[in-house]
């Protein structure tokens, strides 16, 4: 009975993560092509930029939007410069009137830009509240699997995980000591492996990878599990999650500060 429980958890986990639910391609009208321009502000970066202005429902998208804004100003990395001058190429929208930030950074730079300041009083700006901390795991620890700056948190974008950017060529690690059940192709991350770490806890690694390993292969913590692809002609990412009884939870909440 357990090894059948276990091979249903593992069947729906693949649902999960296998782009199962119908989506439904609507019709793209004809619109004329217009651009527009950004000047940028303090603390944006191109990815909260792309998916703006062009309102992308993905990190690949967004990741597109980002190729696409570099390519229409002549950009080779990812580095902008506050008071720059951007063309969106093929967008209508216009800048909008506040920074281009996370959610918690927009409302606390908001709060401080309008309101009045006394003289006689001491301005207080309200710090963007921090993830309850939850220890379901009290007898695990995990490890990065690859180190990086997260550009898409958990629950951004309905994310069920974190996206990394990394560089072409780098080990991606096993987070914990577990066994290969899954390692392939999924409709909805591409290349994907699942670890199980235990009968309810398993961690997923999807997106931009060369598989080394293959299913029923026992793996350390630490261990190269795949290598991130080589090649230099897009910005490469890995989308890392980690499910409890089938649930994602926020993986930031169970690894080390990088």
């Amino acid at each position: 009975m357990p090894n059948i429980l276990r091979k249903i958890d593992v069947f729906l986990l693949l649902l999960l993560i296998s782009g199962c639910s119908a989506t439904i391609d609507t019709v793209k009208q004809k619109e004329i092509i217009k651009n527009t321009y950004h000047y940028v502000r303090q603390g944006e970066n191109l990815f909260r930029i792309s998916m703006y202005y062009y309102e992308s429902k993905s990190t690949k998208e967004i990741l597109e939007g980002v190729e696409k804004i570099k390519n229409a100003n002549n950009i080779k990395t990812n580095s902008i410069s506050v008071g720059q001058r951007l063309l969106i190429p093929h967008t209508v929208k216009k800048q909008p009137n506040y920074p281009l930030l996370p959610p918690s950074d927009i409302t606390t730079t908001i709060k401080s830009s309008t309101t009045p300041v006394s003289p006689t009083t001491e301005t207080k700006i309200e710090q963007p509240e921090t993830p309850e901390y939850r220890p379901i795991l009290i007898d695990r620890v995990f490890i990065w699997p690859v180190s990086g700056k997260i550009i898409c948190n958990f629950g951004e974008l309905d994310n069920q995980g974190i996206d990394i950017l990394v560089e072409p060529g780098i080990d991606v690690l096993s987070a914990d000591d577990g066994k290969i059940v899954f390692a392939g192709m999924t409709s909805k991350y591409q290349e994907t492996i699942i670890i199980e770490h235990s009968q309810t806890v398993y961690t997923v690694y999807s997106h931009d990878l060369d598989i080394l390993v293959q299913r029923g292969d026992y793996v350390r913590k630490g261990t190269p599990i795949a290598k991130v692809k080589s090649g230099t002609h897009r910005t490469r990412y890995i989308h890392f999650e980690i499910r409890i009884n089938n649930v994602a939870v926020n993986p930031v909440v169970y690894l080390p500060q990088q």
